[in-house]
């Protein structure tokens, strides 16, 4: 499952042309913080009055997102889908602060956006397309992907305290397999993160 087919190998060399080489990129393909996280404020399971994490992370997402220049960006290829992708690490006066994941499948596509407070992860804003079928059918049209999911996933004290997704099935079976969705995406950020230690090289690690 792990062999690119020829398509799929046709958009990786295209995207990863189009990202750049590393430490040359500005933070212009950030998502907007408001689209991100202002809906998510009114949608708080947490006690008003008691210290909001979701506030804190909105402050951390902002402020990452208004970096102009980063000191460096790494970038490795990692194997978490059946067509691979690739990881972004961005980092500032020696802190990574974000990593971007670009993960590609054989029916469609997803974006990753970890950021991270103090080294922890805070805050992940993932975007999903689902191609119009599958790539190595005769149909498959690329014209025709589609955006099918927004999730942004909050955590505080290395656990998920609460999500919110455009596609409410979807929403709602995260939230129900709370435990699982939390597993899944702390798993993921723990392999970026040893990667970035092995020097951003995924031998042994993510392959």
């Amino acid at each position: 499952m792990r062999n690119l087919t020829l398509i799929t190998l046709g958009l990786l060399i295209c995207i990863t042309s189009c990202q750049g080489n590393r430490n040359q990129e500005t933070n212009t393909d950030l998502i907007d913080s408001n689209s991100a996280l202002d809906s998510t404020l009114a949608d708080s399971t947490l006690d008003e009055n008691a210290a909001d994490p979701t506030l804190l992370i909105r402050e951390n997402f902002n402020r990452i997102n208004e970096i102009k220049n980063w000191d460096r960006i790494d970038s490795a290829e990692i194997h978490e889908s059946t067509e691979g992708g690739i990881a972004k690490y961005y980092t500032k006066n020696s802190n990574l602060e974000l990593i971007k994941v670009r993960s590609f499948g054989e029916g469609g596509f997803s974006y990753q956006d970890f950021y991270l407070k103090d080294g922890k992860l805070s805050f992940i804003f993932e975007e999903v397309y689902n191609y119009n079928t599958h790539i190595i059918d005769p149909k498959f049209d690329i014209s025709k992907t589609k955006k099918v999911d927004e999730v942004r996933y909050y955590f505080h004290g290395d656990s998920l305290f609460n999500l919110i997704a455009t596609d409410k099935e979807n929403e709602k079976y995260l939230k129900e397999n709370k435990i699982e969705t939390e597993k899944n995406m702390t798993k993921l950020f723990g392999t970026l993160m040893q990667i970035q230690a092995n020097n951003y090289n995924p031998a042994g690690i993510s392959e």
